[in-house]
């Protein structure tokens, strides 16, 4: 019995070793990602109405490929994301509008896990996300809250040292409140982009 324990340790840790000589080298790499930006719900208050129309949006993300295994990588990032939006204020019965654009700009911190399949990646994980600029006509930086948590999706497809994919990201947000004159009514950011990363 324990020449047989022996026996299995020792298959076990060759396959091991094997495998870990399989495995590709960890990878620096940086995303550009391009698409759209929006903010929902609506609200409506003595006689006012927000509304939010998408906007362009622009991630730069710097990462780190960490390879547990030839199929399993952890990828860590940090970056720069600006969220663009227009405000859609409209007034009494009317319905005269007014179109407020804001642009947001982000300290972004995402990680991700993802499944490599020949040269096809998903990954799915959570980012944090800190508020440092707001420009717009309406409104200042301290209109909206610091933090954003939410969470990101990717599909992309490997070329030479290009990868290129789609990226899909929720993040718990906050919406106008007429009442406080801040964005503290739950709510939600959707991103729908178009990724283009160089790894190292």
């Amino acid at each position: 019995m324990v020449k047989f324990i022996y026996a299995v340790s020792v298959v076990l840790l060759i396959t091991g070793v094997c495998r870990a000589q399989d495995k590709p080298d960890n990878k620096v790499g940086v995303l550009f990602a391009v698409g759209a930006s929006t903010i929902a719900p609506a609200q409506s208050s003595d006689g006012f109405e927000h509304s939010y129309d998408p906007g362009f949006c622009l991630h730069i993300i710097g990462y780190y490929n960490y390879f547990f295994t030839e199929h399993l990588v952890l990828e860590p990032g940090f970056g720069f994301i600006a969220n663009n939006f227009t405000e859609q204020l409209t007034v009494g019965t009317a319905g005269a509008k007014v179109g407020y654009e804001v642009k947001n700009t982000y300290l972004a911190l995402p990680i991700t896990v993802q499944y490599v399949f020949n040269k096809i990646r998903v990954g799915i994980g959570p980012e944090v996300n800190y508020l440092i600029r707001t420009k717009s006509d309406r409104y200042d930086v301290v209109n909206f809250t610091d933090f954003t948590y939410g969470l990101s999706t990717l599909v992309d497809y490997k070329v030479s040292y290009f990868r290129i994919g789609l990226n899909y990201k929720m993040s718990f947000a906050k919406t106008f409140d007429p009442a406080t004159n801040i964005f503290d009514k739950s709510g939600k950011y959707q991103n729908l982009l178009l990724t283009f990363r160089y790894e190292l």
